[in-house]
């Protein structure tokens, strides 16, 4: 059921911002940036808002792209200044963060273990799935990875938690091109996997808490992409903002005055609906 309402872009926490202002948590895939580029070029418009978070740095406000860093990356290089974000409460109740961890199919044991065995910045140990479980929730190793069959293999690396995830992204650099890779929520092997003679490996990574994620993106270190999933109440989708907007010569004031007046315009024709339940997207 769609319910139609007025509110303003204050409420709605639809802001345009300073893309400088503007900092991300996780890498990002250079492909995925481009394709968006090419749409943005193409389409001249900004579908769907990023989702920020803003943090004190300093005397500065900064924001941390939740959501929406290939937007975000693809604005850049577009040279645009401003970009539309939507604003949450970080430390919200209704804001969850999860984690996404890495399904890797058809790759032999021997071959994950020997790519993870060349990453420097860790090294390897075996151990019961009981204890990686206790040593990933305390920070003592990265992630762990669980076979099809044997021991869980732990992967420790030194130092805290900026240097964590710096091994983190080397982690996945070393088996990224070596599997199909799938994005997984559940951390339990069986639900993924029948057959138990099946040459499959499912990465496990910390779950972050919030602080942990503006203390990394605030050092300039960045998380291997999507393994963070942000599940955000009440997002702005289609919004369609018009890239001339965020192009045009004026201050940021005059810029989120007339986003305002074009929200209020948008609701006064009933283009504003909010759905209470789950939706499926056709045109991602």
């Amino acid at each position: 059921m769609a319910i139609i309402f007025e509110m303003k872009a204050q409420e709605l926490k639809l802001a345009i911002i300073a893309l400088s202002d503007v900092i991300l948590h996780e890498e990002i895939e250079r492909e995925r940036v481009e394709q968006i580029e090419t749409r943005l070029r193409t389409d001249r418009v900004l579908k769907n808002p990023p989702i920020v978070a803003a943090v004190t740095d300093g005397a500065a406000t900064r924001y941390i792209v939740l959501d929406g860093a290939s937007r975000a990356s693809a604005l850049r290089a577009l040279r645009v200044s401003n970009v539309l974000v939507q604003i949450v409460d970080y430390h919200s109740p209704k804001l969850k963060l999860e984690t996404w961890h890495h399904l890797l199919a058809d790759i032999p044991s021997a071959r994950l273990r020997q790519a993870l065995r060349l990453t420097p910045q860790i090294t390897l140990h075996e151990m019961s799935a009981a204890r990686a479980k206790r040593e990933l929730d305390a920070r003592t190793i990265v992630a762990y990875v669980k076979f099809s069959a044997g021991p869980v293999l732990g992967l420790r690396g030194d130092g805290d938690l900026v240097a964590q995830a710096r091994a983190l992204n080397a982690v996945v650099h070393a088996y990224e091109n070596q599997a199909e890779l799938y994005r997984v929520a559940a951390a339990d092997i069986e639900s993924h996997f029948t057959a138990p003679k099946q040459r499959a490996a499912l990465v496990v990574f910390p779950r972050y808490q919030p602080d942990e994620i503006i203390q990394i993106a605030l050092s300039g270190a960045r998380l291997p992409m999507g393994i963070t999933r942000h599940i955000i109440p009440g997002r702005a989708l289609r919004v369609n903002l018009p890239l001339e907007v965020l192009e045009r010569a004026q201050t940021l004031a005059e810029k989120n005055a007339w986003l305002d007046a074009w929200l209020q315009a948008k609701m006064k024709n009933r283009n504003v609906r909010f759905y209470q339940e789950p939706v499926f997207l056709f045109d991602e």
